[in-house]
């Protein structure tokens, strides 16, 4: 149970240790050639990573839109899905209540974790300083390019390092944006089984005593008598002229 919690981004451990445990002051080449291939070989990782965390906060925004979309969408039909379990049994209307609880906290949880990438506090990002180019100009080319590629080496461990923590948010957010799809698909099955297998409501109106007339025809055939007879008098009294 606590593997899949944390799969999905719950009571999670925080790993502050670095990708790699290099000491900067451990890279010691003297070479002319070497330091330039190996500073080369560093700015393409460093390009790498730059490209990595584009495509990381792309993906983020994308699955906080999708999941927002989603949630407003199941937000519209629940009326209509209530409307249809109302009359059902209570255990029918207890899973249906249960799965669109647990819908609703794995879209939420998938935008819990996607909106960590978005806390810039919490994510240390470096480069090279350009204060560099000042400190050593009269230095030489290659005693500059051993400083950059120390740099690039700190850089990279540390960028690498805020890279990988929201890999893994947006994966946790991944997740949970597919379980709530899962259980929202299930409660459609859910409602589709009710909707093909439910007994019509009865709209018909029955009466359970009804209040009977005694000899109601002839009441009737004497109140038309009286009335017939009571307009043939007025059209008697219209019809004599006054003196």
């Amino acid at each position: 149970m606590l593997k899949l919690l944390n799969h999905i981004g719950i009571f999670i451990k925080e790993n502050d240790s670095s990708p790699y445990s290099y000491l900067t002051n451990e890279y010691t080449s003297t070479t002319s050639e070497n330091i330039k291939v190996h500073r080369d070989f560093l700015k393409s990782i460093e390009a790498e990573e730059n490209n990595r965390l584009n495509l990381i906060e792309s993906k983020t925004s994308q699955i906080i839109s999708q999941t927002g979309i989603t949630f407003t969408l199941l937000s519209l039909f629940i009326p209509f899905f209530t409307d249809k379990i109302i009359d059902q049994h209570f255990a029918i209307k207890a899973l249906f209540i249960f799965i669109l609880i647990f819908s609703y906290l794995f879209y939420i949880l998938t935008i819990q974790n996607a909106n960590k990438n978005f806390n810039v506090k919490k994510f240390i990002y470096s480069k090279s300083s350009p204060i560099n180019v000042i400190n050593y100009q009269n230095h030489s080319v290659d005693n500059f390019y051993i400083v950059e590629v120390k740099d690039l080496l700190y850089s990279i461990n540390i960028n690498l390092k805020s890279n990988n923590q929201k890999a893994t948010n947006l994966i946790h957010a991944y997740n949970a944006f597919r379980f709530g799809n899962i259980s929202t698909a299930f409660l459609c099955v859910l409602l589709c089984f009710l909707l093909l297998f439910s007994k019509a409501e009865d709209k018909s109106v029955s009466i359970n005593k009804p209040i009977e007339i005694q000899h109601f025809d002839s009441l009737m055939q004497t109140l038309t008598k009286i009335l017939r007879e009571d307009q043939k008098n007025h059209h008697l009294q219209d019809s004599i002229p006054n003196r």
